[in-house]
């Protein structure tokens, strides 16, 4: 359960109190002239429409920390002031700002991710290079028929130094987004609504795609089908009136929050390098899971925040397997830990044939879904064995926990290891 503070300056939120639970947010309302501390918080929302103000309230509510939870504005202008993490326009869905908190958590939490785990690798000699500093500039997509406001978004976003390319059919729009990345999608749901949403949802099927914005074009006035667009997966809302500042505002400010999780994903996936991960298993090496492990650690009991672990004991196959074939299962098993895994995730190896998958700001409920993923997979997949006609199935035994208050990162992986053990014995 997210738990976030509301800060409603104009007392005119439409929101009302349940409304973000059923989304597992817990929301709490905030007096606007009394701060909370941040410690324990995963999203501030600040509903101001002056730009002083909501930046005042942000200072008061979040700081400027570089830790600080993500801020969302809510507010009635054409575009947002610097300094908040996502901003949307009344009128507001609480599956819309649902969606937008865990989007924004979690590219929070990727982002800070990354920058402890640099940190970690280069204690071990590596320099994890950020690539995507020198991205070229934002390019959007255009699906749908080519409207009366179809030149209108084009010169906006030209002036905004932003790119769009046009998908005039659902079979080329797919065409488009396979061939190349894309900072944005835009929907063209004036007179196609169920062909937008249909698109919508199938980018949301697909891993690769699943982030990517989308925002729906619309008449203007109140859309009816709202808050189906946004359990669809639609990220925003723009009516066929907007100005050029607020199409380019809205836009560009999903656009950026793709870009900064692509150059996230990056800085993680650049971490993993012959000094930091096992020659042939691809996983990270155990004292470079302890370094970073300990400083999860270290965070959570500063600001309350949940880590989680899951450890994987591979026990002897069943029946006689060769060396080699129980290497190659092996190899097989780690790519099947690390494509099950979260960027943010880290999957190591601990010991021989003990593996862990450490869940940053996960709690145990979040790790127990890890582990009976695994598990699940593990007893589904046949291994090559010796005899061709006859597969074999590793036996993996998972065990999923959460820190306790100021565990260290050797106590909470014995504590583990013990569970192991437990198991072990209640299964004989």
């Amino acid at each position: 359960m997210l738990n976030i503070a509301l800060i409603d300056a104009e007392g005119n939120l439409s929101l009302k109190p349940g409304d973000l639970e059923v989304y597992r947010i817990w929301s709490t309302s905030i007096p606007a002239n009394q701060p909370r501390p941040p410690d324990g918080l995963d999203a501030i929302v600040i509903c101001a429409s002056d730009p002083d103000e909501a930046r005042e309230l942000a200072g008061l509510h979040a700081g400027t920390a570089k830790g600080r939870p993500p801020v969302i504005l809510i507010s009635d202008t054409d575009t947002p002031p610097d300094g908040f993490d996502g901003w949307l326009r009344r009128p507001v869905s609480p599956v819309q700002l649902a969606n937008r908190i865990q989007s924004l958590r979690r590219l929070w939490v990727m982002e800070d991710v990354a920058r402890r785990r640099r940190a970690a690798a280069e204690v071990f000699g590596h320099n994890a290079l950020d690539e995507t500093l020198t991205e070229k500039q934002p390019t959007v997509l255009f699906v749908g028929d080519a409207t009366s406001r179809f030149m209108a978004i084009r010169h906006a976003l030209s002036s905004a130094n932003t790119g769009m390319i046009a998908a005039f059919s659902s079979f080329s729009a797919f065409d488009y987004l396979h061939e190349r990345p894309f900072d944005a999608v835009i929907l063209n749901a004036i007179d196609k609504k169920e062909l937008a949403f249909t698109i919508s949802s199938a980018m949301r099927r697909n891993a690769r795609l699943y982030h990517t914005p989308v925002l729906l074009l619309t008449r203007s006035g109140q859309f009816d089908a709202a808050d189906e667009a946004f359990a669809r997966g639609v990220s925003d809302i723009l009516p066929d009136n907007a100005s050029p500042k607020e199409i380019s505002a809205r836009v560009l400010r999903l656009a950026e929050e793709r870009r900064r999780r692509r150059a996230a994903k990056t800085i993680l996936e650049n971490c993993r390098a012959r000094s930091t991960t096992d020659a042939e298993l691809g996983l990270y090496r155990p004292k470079l899971a302890l370094v970073h492990l300990q400083d999860l650690l270290n965070t959570a009991a500063k600001t309350r925040r949940s880590t989680g672990l899951v450890l994987m004991a591979m026990e002897p196959p069943d029946t006689p397997i060769s060396p080699e074939k129980l290497s190659s299962a092996r190899v097989q098993f780690a790519a099947m830990l690390r494509h099950l895994l979260r960027a943010e995730d880290f999957p190591a190896l601990i010991a021989p044939d003990l593996y862990a998958a450490i869940l940053p700001y996960t709690d145990k409920d979040g790790a127990n879904c890890v582990a009976e993923r695994v598990t699940a997979v593990a007893d589904c997949t046949g291994f090559d064995g010796d005899d061709p006609l006859h597969p074999f199935r590793l036996n993996i035994n998972c065990i999923a926990l959460e820190a306790a208050g100021e565990e260290t990162a050797e106590a909470l992986i014995e504590r583990g290891m013990r569970l192991l053990d437990h198991a072990r014995l209640e299964a004989v």
